[in-house]
């Protein structure tokens, strides 16, 4: 039977306050790093899906009944989403000034106040290409906050012109516009995660659920199948994506697919998925969904930060999500529901909502202004943590001879010297190549070092691009044009290396050794749990100068080894940075107490020259 289109349902749907529950837990899993909930950010797509469904419910039934306005749809979404809201800010903006060093409070100053108009999302797209942020940022997950109240913003008009053309035109026009949406998430995936156009399509399909109905779902095992399949498909999702998979792109589908799916389902009636999503405490947990929401993510940060620790054990997994659910019930029952009871007249809680934002606004203007009240730590704390804001990209020479995005293009006369007839060396490879090559132009003036370096990728062939999706071809240029054709005397192959590196790294070196192409391997770098400034300035602050000790990652060492052994066995030339920089303690300052590490792995130039000093291969010349 062909699909209609009817009105939605206006009754509550204990199984969709379940499905919030499947998404809110969903996210709180991933965000606390357990085991098998790596795709738990999907839980996001399927509230944009749910809120689609209800929102767009609301605008089509009160239209056709004559008394939509919208005055009061935008009064309704400021009681639902600001007041909750409001007090996780001012509770976080007080932890923030308690633990944040000044740069960071400066960074969390200005991300308030783009959370208080709503464009965190505009403001986390605008940042995410520099290399000073942690992710471990109190307001990050706000972002989707922002998506969401742009979309609130342009539903109602865009539902209002389509329905000019009647039901028929809603519904065309609504699935053309979210074919649009689609279309924008797969042409620029660098602006789909945080940008809304990207995001349009997810909502629409939660709308188009709402006025689309299915004659043949009156037959039960219909619905029962279609159910039961929306809950495999977000199960899927969280289960098998990560983070290292391009999103959201064509792979958000299978969430919202999903979602869509048992939304669908529970319109035309009842169903074993419906029953089990509509138990009691389900239906609680979706009931304070948004406030859990809002508080897990700055609960987990400032935990990890006040401490400090390296990452969340399983005793702070359930400290964590004690804390959360406790104060999401508090929020839930005496800041969410008396916001929304229409008992509170709208310009009261207007009011106080924005007395409480002009100064939350003003808060976050003076930090600014006094770069992040340092005058909270000592001058020392202070000096050390000055590091997080190390001009990195002089050192990369970003946008130049290190690609970070593909609007860049390598400048190929500064960065690939011609030959002048001192021995030609190229660096090969990522951010952690980049790092090397003031060191070694530095230390060894009697070689020509050219730099080819791209964000994301490791100097090997053969492998799959993760989050960045054109930093490959560069990479496979230089192995089949500028390393094949015999220019250089000493290739330089260093990166962020990880286990799953190993085996494209060995075809290389083997295809490298046939090419009789002399070549240094950097082994892995230090890399820590957390910003080493960070960690160097608390423990200033505490009297405890080895504080980082116990944030050094532990695989790094068997990481070494196992490429020590892989250059051996292709008679690669090999140096091993942890040994020169941790052995056998590891060294975090220079020479004038300056830190050499600037986040969690990158060297200051200092550091890279004090670690190309130690380096000896053919074709390094002092």
């Amino acid at each position: 039977m062909p699909i209609g289109v009817a009105s939605p349902d206006a009754g509550y749907r204990p199984d969709i306050q379940g499905l919030r529950a499947v998404a809110v837990l969903a996210v709180l899993l991933f965000h606390l790093g357990l085991d098998g909930f790596s795709g738990g950010f999907v839980g996001v797509d399927v509230f944009y899906v749910i809120s689609g469904y209800l929102i767009g419910g609301i605008v089509l039934r009160e239209h056709e009944a004559g008394r939509f306005s919208l005055a009061h749809f935008y009064a309704r979404r400021v009681r639902r989403l600001v007041p909750a809201l409001l007090v996780v800010l001012a509770a976080s903006t007080l932890a923030a000034m308690l633990l944040l060093l000044p740069a960071e409070l400066a960074n969390y100053a200005e991300t308030l106040l783009a959370a208080l108009v709503f464009a965190a999302n505009i403001h986390f797209y605008r940042a995410q290409f520099e290399y000073s942020e942690s992710g471990e940022v109190p307001l990050l997950h706000l972002w989707t906050l922002g998506v969401e109240w742009q979309f609130y913003l342009l539903l109602p008009l865009l539902m209002l012109a389509l329905l000019r053309f009647g039901r028929a035109g809603l519904w065309f026009g609504l699935v053309g516009v979210a074919v649009l949406s689609a279309a924008c998430s797969l042409a620029y995936p660098e602006a789909s995660f945080y940008l809304l156009p990207a995001r349009v399509w997810e909502f629409l399909a939660g709308v188009l659920t709402a006025i689309t109905t299915v004659p043949l779902l009156r037959l039960r095992v219909l619905r029962e199948i279609l159910a039961l399949s929306g809950l495999l498909l977000i199960a899927a999702a969280i289960v098998l994506l990560d983070t290292a998979d391009p999103f959201p792109g064509w792979r958000a589908l299978i969430p919202c697919a999903g979602a869509a799916a048992i939304v669908l389902a529970g319109k035309a009636g009842p169903s074993l998925t419906g029953r089990a999503l509509s138990l009691p405490g389900m239906t609680w947990l979706g009931a304070i969904s948004y406030s859990l929401y809002l508080w897990h993510w700055p609960v987990i940060v400032f935990l990890l930060l006040g401490l400090p620790a390296p990452r969340l054990d399983w005793p702070l997994q359930l400290a964590a999500t004690a804390i959360s659910v406790v104060l999401a019930t508090l929020s839930a029952r005496f800041v969410e529901a008396p916001a929304r009871q229409r008992t509170v007249p709208f310009a009261r809680l207007a009011l106080i909502s924005g007395g409480v934002a002009a100064v939350l606004a003003a808060s976050a203007a003076m930090l600014l202004a006094s770069g992040g009240w340092p005058g909270r730590f000592s001058q020392r704390s202070n000096d050390l943590a000055r590091a997080l804001d190390y001009p990195i990209d002089q050192v990369f020479r970003t946008g130049s001879c290190f690609i970070h995005h593909k609007s860049q293009q390598l400048d190929e006369a500064a960065c690939l010297l011609p030959d002048d007839g001192r021995p030609r060396v190229l660096v090969l490879g990522d951010s952690h190549a980049a790092m090397l090559v003031p060191g070694l132009q530095a230390a060894f003036p009697g070689s020509a070092v050219s730099q080819l370096t791209v964000a994301g990728c490791r100097p090997v062939t053969g492998a799959r691009a993760e989050r960045y999706f054109f930093c490959h071809r560069l990479i496979e240029d230089a192995y089949k044009r500028r390393i094949a054709a015999g220019n250089y005397d000493l290739l330089v192959l260093a990166g962020y290396w990880e286990e799953g590196d190993l085996a494209p790294l060995e075809a290389s070196l083997a295809l490298l050794a046939e090419r009789k192409q002399a070549v240094l391997l950097v082994g892995p770098f230090p890399a820590f749990e957390k910003f080493v400034p960070r960690l160097l300035a608390i423990g200033a602050a505490r009297g405890n100068p080895r504080i980082a000790d116990a944030f050094l990652k532990p695989d790094r060492a068997l990481l070494d080894q196992r490429m020590a052994a892989l250059a051996a066995r292709y008679a690669a030339h090999y140096f091993s940075p942890l040994r020169q920089l941790c052995d056998p303690q590891c060294r975090y300052l220079g020479a004038h107490g300056d830190p050499l590490i600037i986040d969690d792995a990158h060297l200051t130039a200092e550091g890279s020259r004090l670690v190309a000093e130690a380096m000896a291969a053919p074709g390094l010349m002092k």
